[in-house]
């Protein structure tokens, strides 16, 4: 079960106190409100739970295998929903985020929960082939390929925009040098977008060499 915070802090008397009596403890409200955070997200990776609100399109969800049932009249916020076979969920270590990975470990849906009693609110969305490639590569991960979502083309298509985004910001720093002369920061943004093309097109050639 989902704790619905706001409603909970509205209807009983109890929860201003504790939020008082936090506020004057060594953590403060901060270390309340994490709390319900953290809580909130407990609750949501191992509930039958999924938000109302969608940022990908309910029909590509549908396509993959989930299944949504009508809003929690109690809780609109979140519905039933059943998940692609195979596919689970999982925390992150923010408290306001969570996944859902496919068979491959993959990481296929953010779903984001704000469980803070003063601003509740959720959302998820699909994660592209692009997400996921750049993710993986910004964390030093393997790229996990299949025949169906992340094919070989498809990640190097991915890898060679990641590279050409790193060779735009390149160019506009090279310019910034030459028409205000060399700088501390000017430098490090250079170097370090000439390490982020070569390193995508260094992998994007792993898995789709071109002539």
């Amino acid at each position: 079960m989902i704790d619905n915070t706001t409603r909970r802090f509205k209807e009983d008397p109890a929860e201003p106190l504790l939020l008082l009596a936090a506020g004057l403890g060594p953590g403060g409200t901060d270390q309340f409100i994490g709390e319900q955070e953290a809580a909130g997200q407990r609750q949501l990776v191992n509930s039958d739970r999924l938000p109302t609100s969608l940022r990908s399109p309910r029909e590509e969800f549908e396509a993959l295998g989930f299944t949504f049932g009508d809003p929690d009249p109690g809780d609109p916020m979140f519905c039933p929903a059943t998940l692609p076979e195979g596919w689970s969920r999982q925390a992150s270590d923010h408290n306001m985020w969570s996944y859902i990975v496919d068979t491959l470990g993959r990481r296929r849906v953010s779903i984001f929960y704000k469980a803070a009693f003063y601003d509740r609110s959720s959302f998820m969305r699909l994660d592209t082939v692009s997400v996921y490639v750049t993710d993986r590569v910004y964390h030093g991960q393997p790229i996990v390929t299949d025949e169906v979502w992340a094919t070989h083309q498809a990640v190097a298509a991915e890898l060679r925009n990641a590279a050409d985004r790193a060779q735009k910001s390149l160019a506009g720093w090279e310019f910034i040098a030459q028409r205000d002369g060399a700088s501390e920061m000017s430098t490090e943004y250079i170097a370090q977008d000439t390490a982020e093309r070569d390193k995508y097109l260094a992998i994007a050639a792993e898995y789709d060499p071109q002539p």
